[in-house]
């Protein structure tokens, strides 16, 4: 199957989209045994984190945290080059630009509190997902 391209929207300057459902869509049916996500984006990357019932609040607590634990307010001398947003390249580094799920009956094999979340650094933006199935 060859790459599929998704473009998600983002709302916000750090937010989690759940974009599950359309990964889910753009894999359709197959009989291939791995999905690859890419974020070709250095402000934004893509997880696996809880969802659903009894976790509602995780992607805004992941989001949450991740701005305190990377603080805008801090210098950084990327600044000096003339970058606006060098904190989102460090909220970036630590969540990853891919992800690589096997799949089962060929569906994403996640759990049943599993979600896959594109995770944006500085939104609002237009971004593209890379979806690979092999």
């Amino acid at each position: 199957m060859a790459g599929l391209q998704l473009r998600i929207e983002t709302h916000q300057r750090t937010q989690l989209v759940d974009i599950t459902d359309r990964v889910r869509e753009a894999i359709g049916t197959t009989d291939k045994s791995v999905v690859t996500l890419f974020v070709p984006h250095t402000t934004a990357g893509v997880v696996v984190q809880a969802a659903g019932e009894g976790a509602t609040a995780v992607a805004r607590d992941l989001a949450s945290a991740l701005e305190r634990i990377v603080d805008e307010s801090w210098v950084w001398e990327h600044t000096s080059e003339g970058d606006g947003n060098p904190w989102s390249h460090v909220r970036t580094a630590l969540t990853g630009s891919s992800l690589t799920i096997p799949l089962v009956d060929g569906r994403p094999a996640l759990g049943d509190l599993q979600a896959i979340f594109l995770c944006e650094f500085d939104g609002p933006r237009s971004r593209t997902l890379h979806v690979v199935v092999h």
